[in-house]
């Protein structure tokens, strides 16, 4: 007899997230080699579209409103001008987190406007933890082998704030539950969205002995 899975464990199997291949990851051409990873783990991609992404949409994707935001920016930026013996204030003009972190948002903004991007939905068990397991530390320097942005990325905040760009890393995946529902809402409507049963899920996912 098949069973009605409760409505919290169906959320977990069924989970959706957010995920966009920036610009340099599309201009590599990395579009097939990510989409295989992503579809290899066993996630199921039920959306995606590839747009040239305009200035308001980028604005409205990143919380530039939220000083915290900002500032969070300003201290990775800075972190790593201290990790690296560099000193910020030489390189940069400032040690002002604030400012620090509104310049990385805006070079943010230009980089993503540079080129089209791969927006993506993607769903399955816990997807929002495996797609962020699969792309790696958002800093590629720091980015293990084997994951999306330790094998195709090499850049560092150090020189992408001296070189006054942002940071190039290939890849965006939401954080949490709802950061994804926001994204998918920004970069979708619902119709654009799939219902499909995949090759092999009840291999993966249901009780099947």
């Amino acid at each position: 007899m098949p069973t009605t899975l409760h409505p919290k464990i169906h959320a977990i199997k069924k989970q959706r997230t957010y995920c966009m291949i920036k610009p340099d990851g599309v201009k590599r051409g990395l579009i097939g080699e990510i989409i295989s990873r992503i579809e290899k783990s066993g996630l199921k991609i039920v959306a995606m579209k590839l747009i040239n992404a305009t200035e308001d949409q980028i604005r409205a994707h990143y919380p530039m409103s939220d000083q915290a935001w900002v500032d969070r920016l300003g201290d990775k930026g800075l972190s790593t001008f201290e990790a690296l013996e560099l000193s910020a204030q030489e390189f940069l003009g400032t040690t002002d987190r604030s400012e620090v972190g509104k310049n990385v948002a805006e070079t943010l903004v230009k980089y993503m406007v540079s080129g089209p991007v791969l927006c993506i939905i993607v769903e399955g068990v816990q997807a929002i933890d495996m797609i962020r397991k699969l792309a790696g530390h958002t800093l590629p320097f720091k980015a293990e082998m084997g994951t999306i942005r330790g094998d195709f990325s090499v850049d560092s905040p150090a020189i992408a704030n001296v070189e006054g760009r942002a940071i190039h890393n290939l890849f965006h995946a939401s954080e949490t539950i709802e950061e994804a529902a926001n994204e998918i809402a920004l970069w979708f409507t619902e119709d654009e969205i799939s219902q499909y049963l995949r090759t092999g899920e009840d291999i993966m996912y249901d009780k099947n002995y």
